[in-house]
């Protein structure tokens, strides 16, 4: 049944994006139109071009950006008590022999830090925990973000590495079995706000509560004419909405 369930979540994720959704959309219409199905077909033509229009002037993207993000705080909280901050990977970069941590990252890191420096200031114990392995050569996103965390000025003593999660259910998984071999009574998990819902369900699937902290926000522009920009962040932020509705049917069936 997963690996059913596994393949259409696979699809869904593919038809997020609006160019492979339109192609789709319109090799419907040529088959409708080659059966003599005119009618039909030019009112499939109309929604292809109505639901293109509400992703590129970015209207579909100001609905999905307020699901996903709006119930956290954009401010950091104050951490007074022992804890571990959950940094997890979004990915490296590889150009002319040279890897670094995505662009997207170094949000992140900065508000591990900024929570790091909190926990000193309030002189409590505090580890970093960076996740994610994210390829199968080179650096792992783990060992990248504790080399930048190292040269921020966070001693390598407070730096834990996983380095074998491939996705975000790895990293839920792999983390939070060390986590709970931890005395912090706290987690803050940090990410990308986009992606801080359906890691925290995530990471509770596993037996782990935690204290959301998204390092960045992703919106979309309301715009006259449709744009590339709207496309792109529209069609991220569906996958994920498909990624969180995976989660809640796998958790409810019991199959994570």
């Amino acid at each position: 049944m997963k690996i059913v369930l596994n393949s259409l979540f696979a699809v869904l994720k593919i038809l997020t994006d609006p160019f492979i959704l339109f192609i789709a959309m319109a090799a419907i219409i040529i088959v409708l139109r080659r059966k003599d199905k005119y009618k039909t077909a030019w009112v499939g033509v109309a929604i292809a071009i109505s639901s293109m229009l509400i992703i590129m002037t970015g209207i579909l993207g100001k609905l999905t950006a307020r699901y996903l993000q709006e119930e956290y705080p954009t401010q950091l909280p104050s951490v007074s008590s022992p804890s571990v901050i959950v940094i997890l990977g979004g990915g490296t970069v590889r150009l002319n022999q040279i890897q670094q941590s995505h662009i997207i990252s170094y949000s992140r890191l900065i508000t591990v830090f900024k929570l790091y420096k909190s926990a000193k200031q309030n002189k409590q114990p505090c580890k970093i925990l960076a996740s994610g392995n994210g390829n199968n050569n080179g650096v792992s996103e783990a060992a990248l973000y504790a080399r930048t965390l190292t040269e921020m000025g966070i001693p390598e003593t407070d730096i834990i590495k996983e380095e074998k999660s491939m996705n975000t259910f790895e990293n839920a998984k792999y983390t939070s079995a060390i986590i709970k071999k931890l005395p912090a009574p706290k987690v803050y998990l940090v990410t990308s706000g986009f992606h801080v819902k359906r890691s925290a369900i995530l990471f509770k699937t596993f037996g782990v509560n935690t204290i959301p902290c998204p390092s960045d926000l992703m919106n979309t522009h309301l715009t006259p004419v449709p744009n590339s920009y709207n496309c792109t962040m529209t069609s991220l932020m569906l996958s994920e909405i498909v990624g969180i509705w995976q989660v809640q049917l796998y958790n409810s069936l019991r199959l994570n």
